[in-house]
């Protein structure tokens, strides 16, 4: 996303915007610029001359000039900018710096347009079309300044109400829409600097204008007990609040008596509207983990993961008990809607220690976790660990994401990141990542809100990231999914995909759903398989078959005879990449091909295998990210991929032409009669 997109989008805006100060402004900007991109004729003639957006104070009329001189905030440090600005100046700093990096965190077109789907603005119903007086446009509004569209001020927010009965009006809205929460505990909030923990804030905030409610948990090293533990708890609690309250129009809030033990002894929440009344508010409510306890009347400081694992059960639903005054068909009525209205989304930690650290991987960090897959081994992998760099906070961090995503639907996802990407903006970053000058970090928790997915996906090598040094990595996040199992036929573990074992797998074992198989390739590659004559090509040639969840995606490899070898000669066999599948409700979501790619590459044939493709399929681009090399095969329509290290001169390379031979010449069995190679 470049400046002048960022400028397009913000100006486009001006107009309407503060007529509907509830809605979904950074939904609208994304809108904006993407009419921008598919229509750059038509914008450029409306804003034949936009004026860059500039962080100093400006003149909005030549008739009101401004009170305070302008300031040079290029020279200054981010804390310098924000004290030495006037406060509309201050807010459209800070509207620059959240568009900025709004923007350049999508990672894709795509991605933001899926992001507005998900998070459509909410459709809030009036008794009287007229809008309120006090956003009715007069003359001295013609030029309305960005940073007055987000909300409520914080005197209209904190002034007393004297009702006696809600609204009608209200209550339909509260229940008619549905509140997007993200958990998010923060550790160690005690030895954060100033900027850092202002940083934090500003993201906490941004989540909130994109229409997700952070719920922050504290989390601070158990070096204190008691009463002392208590109160260090509140101040930090308050130190983060003061933080929230400085870039937020809404702010945050302070919730130390939220959390009691219940008759199980198990941490929850005692009172759900003193929670749920500051999200819906879109005010952040900051939860000290102290909880108490109904029969000693004390209160107890409880673990952090404790208090997360309480709040995710009673804002999915769970603790809510149906009501004895009212019939059980009404109360089971109300149990269900009132589990409707919110949806908790993220599951975030911001631990120093980071991403979770993997031995096997070239950054040495996991980027993307499948629990359904991954999980058991992960753990064990943590505790025999002798590095330096685990930590036992990894094994437990990675525990409650489990515990946390068992009670959230499959869409929910969680992210680990350190303090430092947490609380980064719109900087630019000083490694260059990609040779090819400078560009700006994505915040890990905007790039996920936006995109669901990792900061870069995990089948992606590190060298294609363009990084100098092979252990370094480009994130220190690791994004984690509920995610699905993961069948491997054979399993590499019990018998090793070699080309001499044997017996070998048929697609027509008892282990495989053949029918749901070939369904899954037909809707991938949108074409009917032609089952008896592909059964009797492969049947037996088959080194092994994947299959992620249930049958969402899956390969099927082979080992083939390149011309002029004997199928007898295993040292000359070549190991295939024959079908690779995903279905179409899951392609580009819940990183299905990045996981059966993984265990391809990884685990099966660590070594290396080939494939080919049609020289104009559009997958081709994530064939060439993941591929080591790749060749356009003189006199057909197919380009050839590999993974196996070294294979580069084709000249002098016997398995190079073995590759080739295979790709040139093995026979598509598709049943629709069309001519095409694919």
């Amino acid at each position: 996303m470049t400046q002048t997109a960022l400028t397009r989008s913000t100006v486009s805006l001006k107009g309407y915007g503060s007529l509907i100060p509830n809605t979904n402004i950074a939904a609208d900007v994304l809108r904006a610029h993407l009419l921008s991109v598919s229509r750059p004729a038509v914008c450029s003639q409306r804003l034949s001359r936009p004026r860059p957006y500039s962080a100093q104070t400006v003149v909005l009329r030549p008739d009101r000039p401004d009170p305070a001189p302008p300031v040079d905030v290029e020279t200054l440090s981010q804390n310098e900018r924000h004290n030495s600005l006037p406060s509309r100046a201050r807010q459209r700093l800070a509207n620059k710096e959240f568009f900025t990096s709004l923007l350049s965190s999508a990672a894709t077109k795509r991605d933001a347009k899926a992001f507005i789907t998900r998070l459509k603005n909410p459709i809030k119903t009036s008794t009287s079309t007229k809008p309120p007086a006090s956003v009715v446009p007069t003359e001295d509004q013609s030029d309305v300044n960005l940073g007055d569209l987000f909300g409520r001020s914080r005197a209209m927010e904190d002034s007393p109400v004297f009702t006696q009965f809600e609204k009608e009006s209200e209550q339909s809205i509260e229940e008619q829409e549905t509140l997007h929460v993200a958990l998010v505990k923060i550790s160690n909030v005690s030895a954060m600097s100033e900027d850092i923990l202002r940083g934090i804030a500003k993201t906490l905030s941004s989540l909130t204008r994109l229409s997700m409610v952070p719920c922050v948990v504290l989390e601070e090293p158990e070096q204190l007990d008691g009463t002392t533990r208590r109160q260090r708890l509140r101040q930090t609690a308050d130190r983060l609040v003061g933080a929230i309250d400085y870039v937020s129009e809404f702010g945050g809030r302070r919730l130390d008596n939220v959390l009691s033990f219940g008759a199980d002894g198990r941490a929850r929440v005692f009172l759900r509207k003193l929670l749920t009344r500051p999200l819906r508010r879109s005010r952040i409510p900051v939860v000290v983990p102290i909880a108490y306890s109904e029969e000693s009347q004390h209160a107890v400081s409880i673990a952090a993961d404790e208090a997360v694992l309480a709040l995710t059960r009673e804002l999915v639903g769970l603790d809510i008990k149906p009501r004895m005054d009212v019939p059980s068909e009404h109360a089971v009525e109300e149990v269900k809607s009132m589990r409707k209205q919110i949806s908790v989304d993220r599951i975030i930690v911001i631990d120093e220690t980071g991403a979770i650290p993997s031995t096997k991987s070239i950054d040495r960090k996991h980027v993307f976790v499948n629990l359904e897959q991954e999980y058991s081994a992960m753990q064990e992998e943590l505790r025999s660990s002798t590095d330096g760099s685990v930590s036992p906070k990894h094994a437990s961090n990675l525990k409650l994401f489990r515990d946390a995503l068992k009670l959230l639907p499959h869409s929910a996802s969680g992210l680990l990141t350190t303090p430092l990407e947490a609380a980064n903006s719109s900087r630019t970053s000083d490694e260059d990542v990609s040779n090819v000058g400078t560009r700006r970090q994505k915040n890990p928790l905007i790039h996920n809100l936006l995109t669901d997915k990792p900061a870069y996906s995990s089948s992606l090598p590190t060298r294609r990231l363009g990084q100098d040094r092979p252990l370094s990595s480009a994130t220190n996040s690791t994004f984690i999914k509920r995610g699905m199992p993961l069948v491997m036929l054979p399993h590499p573990d019990v018998q090793p995909w070699k080309a001499a074992g044997k017996p070998r797998l048929k697609l027509t074992d008892p282990e495989i759903d053949l029918d749901r198989l070939t369904y899954l390739i037909e809707d991938s590659f949108n074409r009917k398989l032609d089952v008896p004559a592909y059964l009797k090509r492969v049947n037996d040639r088959i080194a092994g078959v994947i299959i992620a969840g249930d049958y969402e995606g899956g390969a099927i490899l082979t080992w083939e005879t390149p011309q002029g070898a004997s199928d007898s000669d295993t040292s000359r066999l070549v190991p295939y990449l024959d079908k690779f599948a995903v279905l179409k409700k899951s392609q580009g979501a819940g990183g299905v091909a990045d996981i059966v790619f993984n265990a391809m590459v990884r685990t099966c044939f660590p070594n290396g295998v080939c494939w080919r493709s049609r020289k104009d399929n559009p997958v081709n681009k994530w064939y060439f990210e993941r591929s080591r090399g790749t060749w356009k095969i003189p006199g057909t329509n197919w380009t050839m991929f590999w993974t196996t290290p070294g294979l580069s001169d084709p000249d002098k390379s016997q398995t190079f032409l073995d590759y080739e031979s295979v790709c040139r010449n093995i026979q598509p069995t598709w049943a629709d009669g069309k001519k095409i190679a694919d």
